[in-house]
């Protein structure tokens, strides 16, 4: 999968941007506050229908505008979509694929890894930067995921709105506790899988990423309550039942405090790095290493579920990293299969090999040719 050509219009400072980028390695050069990110941003709302940045369209819309438009022409399974998206101050948000209105969850769209200086902090950061990570790589995997996910979260606010109210011993309540379980147990099955594949990938990707061996790294998916297991294995049954005995147990502690208190949005991913948690004992080195070989094995994971690789967007991490990551990021983005757009402040031009990058420059939301 790799945009072959792309337009950006009244998107925040971008106020007409045209872009035929390479299909290998993009590297987007300039100065802070020059519409960087804000272009990462426009391809990524292109594919999801949503920014990494912000969940209101309006703060995207240029202040001299009444909308946003982002069109995009790509390649997928040896055929060319176009897909564009609008944003109307008034009028609302319309996206269309090949001119036929859609949503962001028809499996044609563009998909994309995002990778930002947050991300950086997968391993030490707190178990909803995790959850988002899982979540996001998920929804791009297939729709079926975003809608069970927008279930649970909707069953969740419906629970936790009984339990403020008092009504923990009301049939609604306990049919309301029956659905929840059941959106929960997909949820949870779904990741436990992605972690499983991830699991697989992340570790030779840590290997090149680091120069150590790998073969201490372990990534594990953490339930947020005790399985009742016969054996090793965990199946929807096991997992439903178990949570609504969990439930059960503590149906006075969420009374109390009025809240869901075990399910998807309670759970964890724990990462180790030869048998210690990567969080405690792992240096801030290995950590970032970690958190580059998690969002690398993401696009792996994506390839192998879905046939083809997602685009790869890079938002100013060059900086976070030492020369060296640096350099072993910089080589595999340009040896790589898929393509990748790059934004950062300072770019040696020696970094990169002939014909393998292309590196243009963004001054005051114009995106500029060559150099």
């Amino acid at each position: 999968m790799k945009v072959i050509h792309y337009q950006v219009s009244n998107f925040r400072n971008l106020i007409n941007i045209e872009h035929r980028p390479s299909p290998n390695l993009n590297v987007i050069v300039g100065d802070n506050a020059q519409g960087k990110t804000n272009l990462l941003e426009a391809i990524c709302v292109l594919a999801t229908g949503t920014s990494f940045r912000t969940s209101s369209d309006q703060v995207m819309v240029n202040d001299q505008a009444q909308s946003y438009e982002v069109w995009g022409c790509y390649e997928y399974e040896e055929r060319c979509f176009e897909t564009r998206i609008k944003y109307d101050r008034v009028q609302g948000k319309k996206i269309t694929l090949n001119g036929r209105k859609t949503n962001p969850h028809h499996p044609d769209r563009l998909r994309v890894v995002i990778f930002t200086p947050d991300d950086l902090y997968l391993v030490k950061g707190s178990p909803s930067r995790r959850r988002f990570f899982l979540d996001f790589a998920l929804k791009q995997a297939g729709k079926e995921y975003g809608y069970h996910l927008d279930n649970y979260v909707k069953i969740l606010k419906k629970r936790n709105a009984l339990l403020r109210n008092n009504q923990a011993n009301t049939k609604t309540f306990a049919l309301t506790t029956e659905i929840f379980v059941e959106q929960a147990v997909k949820i949870i099955i779904a990741r436990i899988n992605m972690v499983n594949l991830l699991d697989q990938l992340a570790g030779s990707l840590y290997e090149y990423m680091s120069g150590e061996d790998a073969g201490g790294l372990k990534i594990r998916y953490a339930i947020s309550f005790p399985l009742e297991l016969d054996n090793d294995k965990i199946n929807f049954e096991i997992l439903r039942l178990s949570m609504l005995n969990q439930l059960k147990q503590i149906k006075e502690q969420e009374c109390a405090r009025k809240s869901s208190l075990i399910g998807p949005h309670r759970d964890d991913i724990n990462i180790y790095l030869d048998d210690h948690p990567a969080r405690q004992f792992a240096s801030q080195g290995q950590q970032r290493s970690i958190s580059v070989s998690l969002k690398l094995a993401e696009l792996m994971a994506l390839q192998k579920t879905q046939g083809e690789y997602p685009v790869f967007l890079l938002d100013e991490v060059l900086s976070e990293l030492d020369n060296e990551r640096q350099q072993r990021l910089l080589s595999y983005l340009q040896e790589a299969s898929f393509q990748s757009f790059l934004t950062t402040v300072h770019f040696e031009n020696q970094q990169i090999k002939a014909n393998q990058a292309f590196v243009c420059r963004m001054t005051k939301g114009q995106l500029l040719g060559k150099g």
